[in-house]
């Protein structure tokens, strides 16, 4: 039931913005085996020639069958093979510390000291 309040809520009006490109901000793949398994993709919108980060409220989240999309979009099949090509390479620059090297922010370090 709707209460009339005494002081309405007034939202001011924003104004238009034209939106022309897309920020893949989250992509998640599960796949245990080679015939069960779902991606995940945060879409969002933004225009990459202003100064503004994407702003998530214009973020659009896709739920797909992983091996379905695999399946029948060819460049999914083929940007797919090409993470697979790349993991030997991947685990050895993980496995060659590299990563443990790079730099930590200040805020990081203080956190992890307890500051």
């Amino acid at each position: 039931m709707p209460i009339k309040k005494e002081k309405p809520t007034v939202i001011p009006a924003k104004a238009e913005k034209t939106l022309p490109h897309t920020w893949v901000s989250e992509l998640l793949v599960n796949a245990p085996n080679s015939s069960d398994g779902y991606m995940s993709l945060k879409l969002t919108a933004f225009d990459s020639d202003s100064d503004e980060d994407p702003n998530p409220e214009n973020s659009e989240m896709l739920h797909l069958d992983f091996w379905e999309v695999v399946a029948n979009v060819p460049e999914a099949a083929a940007a797919m093979q090409s993470v697979f090509d790349a993991i030997p390479a991947i685990e050895s620059y993980y496995k060659e510390g590299i990563l443990e090297e790079a730099p930590v922010s200040a805020a990081v370090a203080e956190e992890d000291s307890g500051d």
